[in-house]
């Protein structure tokens, strides 16, 4: 699996994870490799992380991670024992900029040329998308979240937009 970040007008990553991600390797990429990039850049008491509803995302120990570093400032899936700040919205994977436009564009370009490894290919993309890119997919997934709410909360496709 593959984990980025987009805080700004910018990308964390790509970080690759190596087998199976669970708890163990997600909060180790949380507290090893994620929020000392934050803390370099001066973004880790400011920036909200935003999860899905993955496995890996919902575990005990990422949440305490999330609440120790972002306490009140992550979006996530969360329980009746410990609350997520921001609950995600069920079935949303299209309310983020990744999701929404990154991990497209970054296949497509992965894809689209030879390579003897993924791994390179994969980062070779990442270095293609400059911040005017991740500025107009921020922007376009702004306008698929404000059709989201004036949809009352039902899918909208590429189409509305």
């Amino acid at each position: 699996m593959i984990w980025a970040g987009m805080p700004s007008d910018y990308l964390i990553g790509p970080y690759f994870f190596d087998g199976q991600v669970n708890a163990t390797p997600y909060s180790a990429m949380l507290e090893t490799w994620l929020i000392p990039q934050l803390r370099d850049r001066g973004l880790v008491d400011d920036v909200w992380l935003q999860h899905d509803g993955a496995p890996a995302h919902f575990a005990l120990s990422v949440r305490d991670v999330l609440n120790e570093h972002f306490p009140g400032r992550w979006i996530g899936r969360g329980s009746p024992t410990l609350p997520a700040p921001l609950p995600w919205p069920p079935r949303s994977p299209d309310l983020t900029t990744p999701d929404n436009s990154l991990w497209g564009i970054i296949k497509g370009r992965a894809a689209a040329r030879r390579y003897n490894n993924l791994r390179r290919a994969v980062e070779d993309a990442f270095r293609t998308i400059t911040p005017k890119m991740l500025r107009r997919m921020s922007q376009r997934t702004w306008r698929r979240v404000r059709l989201c709410v004036q949809h009352q909360g039902a899918h909208t496709d590429s189409t509305d937009m």
